[in-house]
Protein backbone atom coordinates (compact mmCIF):
# COMPACT_ATOMS: atom_id res chain seq x y z
CA UNK A 1 0.00 0.00 0.00
CA UNK A 2 0.99 3.65 -0.46
CA UNK A 3 1.71 5.82 2.14
CA UNK A 4 0.75 9.52 1.48
CA UNK A 5 4.32 10.75 0.78
CA UNK A 6 4.59 8.02 -2.09
CA UNK A 7 1.17 9.07 -2.96
CA UNK A 8 2.04 12.69 -3.41
CA UNK A 9 5.60 11.69 -5.13
CA UNK A 10 3.59 9.50 -7.60
CA UNK A 11 1.16 12.38 -8.66
CA UNK A 12 4.11 15.51 -9.12
CA UNK A 13 5.96 12.76 -10.96
CA UNK A 14 2.80 12.23 -13.83
CA UNK A 15 2.80 8.31 -12.84
CA UNK A 16 -0.92 8.91 -11.40
CA UNK A 17 -3.35 6.14 -9.65
CA UNK A 18 -5.97 4.45 -11.21
CA UNK A 19 -9.24 4.77 -9.52
CA UNK A 20 -8.57 1.19 -7.59
CA UNK A 21 -5.56 2.54 -6.06
CA UNK A 22 -7.31 5.72 -5.11
CA UNK A 23 -9.87 3.52 -3.24
CA UNK A 24 -7.38 1.50 -1.54
CA UNK A 25 -5.19 4.45 -0.30
CA UNK A 26 -8.65 6.08 1.04
CA UNK A 27 -9.92 2.55 3.14
CA UNK A 28 -9.03 0.15 5.49
CA UNK A 29 -8.35 -2.84 3.30
CA UNK A 30 -6.07 -4.54 5.94
CA UNK A 31 -7.15 -7.90 6.79
CA UNK A 32 -7.62 -7.39 9.89
CA UNK A 33 -9.78 -4.70 11.59
CA UNK A 34 -8.62 -1.23 12.12
CA UNK A 35 -9.00 0.51 15.66
CA UNK A 36 -7.93 3.86 17.22
CA UNK A 37 -6.87 5.01 20.63
CA UNK A 38 -6.77 8.75 21.76
CA UNK A 39 -4.75 9.10 25.03
CA UNK A 40 -1.90 9.89 26.38
CA UNK A 41 2.10 9.27 26.10
CA UNK A 42 3.85 7.16 28.97
CA UNK A 43 7.63 6.23 28.54
CA UNK A 44 7.36 3.42 30.83
CA UNK A 45 4.89 2.11 27.62
CA UNK A 46 2.74 0.31 30.88
CA UNK A 47 -0.45 2.48 30.06
CA UNK A 48 -1.46 5.05 27.30
CA UNK A 49 -0.90 4.45 23.76
CA UNK A 50 1.97 2.14 23.90
CA UNK A 51 0.01 -0.26 26.15
CA UNK A 52 -3.30 0.37 23.79
CA UNK A 53 -1.07 -0.16 20.71
CA UNK A 54 0.52 -3.45 22.01
CA UNK A 55 -2.98 -5.02 23.59
CA UNK A 56 -4.02 -4.25 20.15
CA UNK A 57 -0.69 -6.15 18.24
CA UNK A 58 -1.97 -9.56 20.56
CA UNK A 59 -5.13 -9.37 19.36
CA UNK A 60 -3.83 -9.12 16.24
CA UNK A 61 -5.94 -6.13 14.67
CA UNK A 62 -3.89 -2.65 13.46
CA UNK A 63 -3.67 0.08 15.52
CA UNK A 64 -3.19 3.84 15.31
CA UNK A 65 -2.95 6.50 17.95
CA UNK A 66 -3.89 10.00 19.20
CA UNK A 67 -1.38 11.64 21.65
CA UNK A 68 -3.51 13.99 24.36
CA UNK A 69 -0.61 13.69 26.88
CA UNK A 70 2.92 13.15 26.47
CA UNK A 71 3.50 12.83 30.37
CA UNK A 72 6.60 12.14 32.63
CA UNK A 73 6.08 9.26 34.33
CA UNK A 74 7.29 5.92 35.12
CA UNK A 75 5.61 2.56 36.29
CA UNK A 76 6.32 4.09 39.72
CA UNK A 77 6.13 7.75 39.94
CA UNK A 78 3.52 10.51 37.89
CA UNK A 79 5.21 13.82 37.73
CA UNK A 80 3.39 16.01 35.38
CA UNK A 81 0.89 15.59 32.27
CA UNK A 82 2.03 17.84 29.88
CA UNK A 83 -1.39 18.19 28.11
CA UNK A 84 -1.40 18.65 24.54
CA UNK A 85 -3.94 21.30 23.04
CA UNK A 86 -7.12 20.64 21.28
CA UNK A 87 -5.70 21.93 18.38
CA UNK A 88 -2.76 19.40 18.03
CA UNK A 89 -4.86 16.73 18.85
CA UNK A 90 -7.69 17.57 15.99
CA UNK A 91 -4.84 17.78 13.76
CA UNK A 92 -3.30 14.60 14.60
CA UNK A 93 -6.73 12.93 13.87
CA UNK A 94 -7.55 14.84 10.89
CA UNK A 95 -4.30 13.67 9.20
CA UNK A 96 -5.08 9.78 9.93
CA UNK A 97 -8.69 10.31 8.79
CA UNK A 98 -7.56 11.67 5.22
CA UNK A 99 -6.24 7.69 4.96
CA UNK A 100 -8.79 5.45 7.09
CA UNK A 101 -12.19 5.24 8.38
CA UNK A 102 -12.39 4.51 12.02
CA UNK A 103 -15.48 2.39 13.23
CA UNK A 104 -13.71 1.25 16.44
CA UNK A 105 -11.85 4.23 19.23
CA UNK A 106 -10.76 4.34 22.70
CA UNK A 107 -10.77 7.26 24.60
CA UNK A 108 -8.56 7.18 28.14
CA UNK A 109 -6.59 10.00 29.11
CA UNK A 110 -7.50 13.56 28.58
CA UNK A 111 -7.60 17.53 30.19
CA UNK A 112 -10.63 18.11 31.07
CA UNK A 113 -14.32 17.51 29.90
CA UNK A 114 -14.24 20.34 27.28
CA UNK A 115 -11.41 18.39 25.53
CA UNK A 116 -13.38 15.08 26.00
CA UNK A 117 -16.79 16.81 24.37
CA UNK A 118 -14.75 18.13 21.47
CA UNK A 119 -12.88 14.70 20.61
CA UNK A 120 -16.48 13.16 20.98
CA UNK A 121 -18.17 15.55 18.57
CA UNK A 122 -15.31 15.26 16.04
CA UNK A 123 -15.77 11.88 16.29
CA UNK A 124 -19.79 11.48 15.76
CA UNK A 125 -19.16 14.14 12.62
CA UNK A 126 -16.76 11.66 11.19
CA UNK A 127 -17.61 8.29 12.21
CA UNK A 128 -21.08 8.73 13.17
CA UNK A 129 -21.22 4.74 13.42
CA UNK A 130 -18.32 4.29 15.37
CA UNK A 131 -18.36 2.57 18.63
CA UNK A 132 -16.31 4.22 21.22
CA UNK A 133 -15.31 3.19 24.39
CA UNK A 134 -14.17 5.90 26.65
CA UNK A 135 -12.06 4.85 29.57
CA UNK A 136 -12.14 7.41 32.21
CA UNK A 137 -8.88 7.82 34.17
CA UNK A 138 -9.15 9.98 37.32
CA UNK A 139 -6.08 9.23 39.14
CA UNK A 140 -2.67 7.62 37.80
CA UNK A 141 -1.58 4.25 39.82
CA UNK A 142 0.54 6.55 41.36
CA UNK A 143 -1.82 8.38 43.05
CA UNK A 144 -1.59 11.68 40.96
CA UNK A 145 -4.89 13.07 40.52
CA UNK A 146 -5.96 14.10 37.01
CA UNK A 147 -9.45 15.42 37.47
CA UNK A 148 -11.36 16.90 40.19
CA UNK A 149 -14.26 18.32 38.45
CA UNK A 150 -17.71 18.20 39.47
CA UNK A 151 -19.17 14.60 38.17
CA UNK A 152 -22.15 16.58 36.52
CA UNK A 153 -19.67 18.16 33.92
CA UNK A 154 -18.53 14.69 32.96
CA UNK A 155 -21.89 13.20 32.97
CA UNK A 156 -23.47 15.64 30.17
CA UNK A 157 -20.92 13.33 27.65
CA UNK A 158 -22.05 9.38 28.46
CA UNK A 159 -24.09 9.30 25.96
CA UNK A 160 -21.53 10.44 22.88
CA UNK A 161 -19.99 7.09 23.88
CA UNK A 162 -20.74 3.51 23.43
CA UNK A 163 -19.39 1.84 26.28
CA UNK A 164 -17.37 3.13 29.67
CA UNK A 165 -15.28 1.44 31.29
CA UNK A 166 -14.51 2.99 34.61
CA UNK A 167 -12.95 0.87 37.82
CA UNK A 168 -15.02 1.24 41.06
CA UNK A 169 -13.68 4.70 42.64
CA UNK A 170 -14.27 6.06 39.30
CA UNK A 171 -17.70 4.59 38.48
CA UNK A 172 -18.47 6.06 42.12
CA UNK A 173 -17.15 9.52 41.05
CA UNK A 174 -19.01 9.49 38.04
CA UNK A 175 -22.26 7.94 39.55
CA UNK A 176 -22.91 4.95 37.30
CA UNK A 177 -21.38 2.31 39.75
CA UNK A 178 -25.23 1.25 39.11
CA UNK A 179 -25.40 1.51 35.35
CA UNK A 180 -26.52 4.67 33.45
CA UNK A 181 -29.56 5.09 30.92
CA UNK A 182 -27.47 6.52 28.35
CA UNK A 183 -24.91 3.72 27.70
CA UNK A 184 -23.69 0.75 28.68
CA UNK A 185 -21.17 0.69 31.43
CA UNK A 186 -18.76 -2.18 32.26
CA UNK A 187 -17.85 -1.34 36.02
CA UNK A 188 -14.32 -3.13 36.76
CA UNK A 189 -14.14 -4.76 39.76
CA UNK A 190 -10.11 -4.93 40.22
CA UNK A 191 -10.07 -2.31 42.77
CA UNK A 192 -12.50 -4.04 44.96
CA UNK A 193 -11.79 -5.97 48.54
CA UNK A 194 -12.37 -8.74 50.03
CA UNK A 195 -13.26 -11.80 47.36
CA UNK A 196 -10.94 -14.01 46.11
CA UNK A 197 -12.67 -13.32 42.94
CA UNK A 198 -12.72 -10.59 40.42
CA UNK A 199 -15.62 -9.41 39.50
CA UNK A 200 -16.70 -7.36 36.51
CA UNK A 201 -20.23 -5.98 36.14
CA UNK A 202 -21.73 -4.96 32.37
CA UNK A 203 -24.77 -2.75 33.12
CA UNK A 204 -26.74 -2.22 29.94
CA UNK A 205 -29.70 0.21 29.28
CA UNK A 206 -32.86 -0.79 30.59
CA UNK A 207 -31.49 -4.00 31.03
CA UNK A 208 -32.90 -5.57 34.51
CA UNK A 209 -29.43 -6.53 35.85
CA UNK A 210 -25.83 -6.97 35.27
CA UNK A 211 -23.84 -9.31 33.72
CA UNK A 212 -21.40 -11.11 35.67
CA UNK A 213 -17.50 -11.57 34.18
CA UNK A 214 -15.87 -13.36 37.17
CA UNK A 215 -12.45 -14.37 37.05
CA UNK A 216 -9.53 -15.59 39.72
CA UNK A 217 -8.17 -12.68 41.78
CA UNK A 218 -4.25 -12.91 41.33
CA UNK A 219 -2.93 -11.14 45.32
CA UNK A 220 -0.13 -9.08 45.26
CA UNK A 221 -0.07 -8.69 41.11
CA UNK A 222 -0.67 -4.82 41.24
CA UNK A 223 -0.11 -3.86 37.83
CA UNK A 224 0.72 -0.19 36.12
CA UNK A 225 -2.15 0.59 33.40
CA UNK A 226 -4.27 -2.17 33.80
CA UNK A 227 -7.24 -0.45 33.44
CA UNK A 228 -5.83 0.79 29.82
CA UNK A 229 -4.49 -2.59 28.78
CA UNK A 230 -8.14 -4.06 29.59
CA UNK A 231 -10.44 -1.39 27.98
CA UNK A 232 -8.44 -1.69 24.85
CA UNK A 233 -8.17 -5.57 24.38
CA UNK A 234 -12.16 -5.19 24.83
CA UNK A 235 -12.63 -3.05 21.89
CA UNK A 236 -10.15 -4.65 19.95
CA UNK A 237 -11.81 -8.16 20.60
CA UNK A 238 -14.97 -5.85 19.98
CA UNK A 239 -13.45 -5.39 16.60
CA UNK A 240 -12.87 -8.53 15.95
CA UNK A 241 -16.25 -10.71 16.79
CA UNK A 242 -18.89 -7.39 17.23
CA UNK A 243 -20.08 -9.61 20.22
CA UNK A 244 -19.67 -7.27 23.39
CA UNK A 245 -19.94 -10.34 25.66
CA UNK A 246 -17.98 -12.60 24.38
CA UNK A 247 -15.03 -9.31 23.88
CA UNK A 248 -15.24 -8.74 27.65
CA UNK A 249 -14.56 -12.49 28.71
CA UNK A 250 -11.93 -13.38 26.06
CA UNK A 251 -10.18 -10.14 26.94
CA UNK A 252 -10.23 -11.27 31.34
CA UNK A 253 -8.97 -14.16 30.00
CA UNK A 254 -5.77 -11.94 28.46
CA UNK A 255 -5.63 -10.24 31.51
CA UNK A 256 -4.85 -13.17 33.80
CA UNK A 257 -1.37 -13.94 31.58
CA UNK A 258 -0.84 -10.17 31.98
CA UNK A 259 -1.11 -9.68 35.71
CA UNK A 260 1.06 -13.62 35.96
CA UNK A 261 3.55 -12.06 33.62
CA UNK A 262 6.23 -9.03 33.46
CA UNK A 263 8.59 -7.82 35.88
CA UNK A 264 7.46 -5.56 38.66
CA UNK A 265 4.76 -3.38 38.02
CA UNK A 266 4.60 -3.43 34.50
CA UNK A 267 2.67 -6.59 32.73
CA UNK A 268 3.09 -8.59 29.05
CA UNK A 269 0.62 -10.07 27.83
CA UNK A 270 1.39 -13.34 26.37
Amino acid sequence: MYSAKQKAIRYKSGAGLSPIIDIMLTRNISPSPLVLTIAGFDPSAGAGILADIKAFEHCKVYGQAVCTALTIQNEEFFEKPNWQPWESIKSQLQILSRVRDFNYVKIGLVENPQTLEKIFKWLRRKFPNAFIIWDPILKASSGFEFHKQNALTWQKLFAYANLITPNLPEAEFLGISKGSAKTAVLVKGGHSFGSQKSEDLLFLPHYPAPIKFTSKRITGAEKHGSGCVFSALILANFAKYNDLKKAIRISKKSMQSFFENGSGKLGILK
